[in-house]
């Protein structure tokens, strides 16, 4: 089965990459302060008029006392800050795949409509670092997927505050690196995939060797030199870039180094730095390409942009973003290296009209070929189709084993007798949830009865009519 996506490919985009093609990612990091999302905040202005394919959302304290965890999960069933973000980006065409949160550190993917029947391998982990490992106010959170043949793992940090903590950033990196563990050996931790993007609160101050002596870089002084952009000189203090260039630590990822102004501390409210402490890059966004993972095909990032938006004044951090773009194998390839499940492998049938009052009949065809990448416990969401979340279903159903015939499969929304008219999306989760292999176009639910048609009825009236 062919694909219908076309995915983004730069003019001139790396000309060793032998035809591939590439996927458009923008991350933000945000460490929210413990505060709440106005009304009518618009995040969308984060993506800054960008279009990209993926948005990998990071945020930092939020507001995480028991009561507020429990609205959250019970109420929402997500933070409001994500939940305000997923609700800007919608109307563009993005649905959230995943969340994962510790605590007030969270992680979200959200992908344009037209990848997600190519997401694989969803997982989400979390290390907790405060308490020497038994407390989640400090720690890293992630997601990993595949998607077009290449791996991806978006990790969100916020680790130990203050100067002189700068050891225990080192030391909290280095544990996350070798305990934060998937569930696929290939990638089992974190430096193992195609694609790493590291970004969040990772606390770095600017420390000069005057510090050894108890001496540090006044704030007045700072903001000088900020408002001078005497940025080079600054960063010659930094402790990220110090400990990745003597090997401590992030060493294995790659920075731009910032161009823009330490993006805390401000008085909220304002663009002004609060001079009760230093200013500091504390918040960034690190990434790698396993570039030779493959032969004969070379992997590839390039980032377009890392800044810090001034206009956000809802914290005493500004949000930091950064849009990138990851080569992918294009189908031709993916063909010559006969890489499984590259497209989308389940295909709705249309056994329509559906009615609501009725036991609700879907039909879907899956090639021989690929049959055996079904499992008993995969499964069935219903969604309706303004929803913008994939962990918010209205009813799910079991996944059938058992073909009826001509590669035809069926099963039976029950519950679906209980639906209100209007128009729903299927799509199909293998075992677990962690491959998408089918999102299905609008079907409508209509008012009214209708005569019982048995299978074959509505397998040879939809024989060409596939819902996608």
């Amino acid at each position: 089965m062919k694909s219908n996506v076309k995915i983004h490919r730069p003019k001139g985009f790396d000309k060793n990459s032998r035809n591939m093609d590439s996927v458009n990612l923008h991350l933000i990091t945000w460490n929210v302060a413990t505060r709440f999302p106005e009304a009518g905040l618009n995040l969308g202005s984060l993506l800054q008029n960008s279009s990209p394919d993926l948005v990998l959302f990071g945020l930092q304290e939020v507001k995480s006392q028991p009561q507020n965890i429990l609205a959250d999960a019970l109420l929402e069933g997500e933070d409001p800050w994500t939940s305000s973000l997923r609700s800007s980006l919608a109307p563009l065409g993005y649905v959230k795949v995943k969340t994962i949160r510790l605590l007030g550190t969270v992680v979200s993917l959200f992908s344009l409509v037209k990848h997600i029947p190519h997401i694989r391998g969803l997982e989400t982990q979390f290390t907790r670092l405060g308490l020497g490992g038994y407390w989640g106010n400090k720690g890293c959170v992630s997601v990993r997927w595949s998607m077009y043949g290449v791996s991806m793992v978006v990790v969100c940090s916020h680790l130990a505050a203050h100067s002189h903590m700068n050891h225990e950033r080192i030391a909290s990196y280095n544990t996350v690196l070798g305990s934060h563990k998937y569930g696929n050996k290939q990638t089992e931790l974190i430096l193992y995939h195609d694609y790493v993007f590291w970004m969040g609160d990772l606390n770095f101050r600017l420390e000069s060797e005057a510090d050894k002596n108890n001496y540090l870089p006044e704030a007045e002084t700072i903001i000088k030199s900020v408002a001078r952009m005497e940025y080079s000189k600054l960063l010659a203090m930094d402790q990220l870039v110090t400990a990745r260039s003597n090997g401590e630590a992030f060493g294995e990822l790659r920075e731009t180094l910032p161009s823009f102004p330490p993006s805390y501390k401000f008085r909220i409210g304002t663009s002004e730095y609060d001079t009760k402490r230093a200013p500091a890059w504390t918040d960034r966004i690190l990434f790698k390409a396993n570039e030779a993972n493959y032969d004969m095909y070379e992997l590839s990032v390039r980032q377009h942009g890392y800044t810090a938006l001034q206009e956000f004044t809802q914290s005493d951090h500004k949000p930091v973003i950064s849009n990138l773009t990851v080569t992918v194998f294009s189908p031709s390839i993916a063909t010559d290296l006969l890489l499984p499940v590259f497209n989308p492998i389940v295909r709705f049938v249309d056994a329509g009209p559906y009615f609501a009052g009725e036991d609700l009949l879907l039909i879907y065809t899956v090639t021989i070929d690929e049959r055996r990448f079904l499992s008993t416990w995969d499964w069935i969401g219903l969604y309706r189709e303004d929803c913008s979340n994939l962990e918010d279903y209205v009813t799910y159903t079991w996944a059938s084993t058992k073909m009826v015939r001509d590669g035809a499969y069926e099963v039976m929304f029950g519950e679906a007798v209980t639906l209100r008219p209007g128009n729903f999306r299927f799509v199909y989760f293998s075992s677990g949830g962690r491959d998408i292999y089918a999102y299905s176009d609008v079907v409508t639910i209509r008012s009214g009865t209708m005569p019982q048609r048995s299978i074959s009825d509505a397998f040879e009236a939809t024989e060409d009519t596939h819902i996608h």
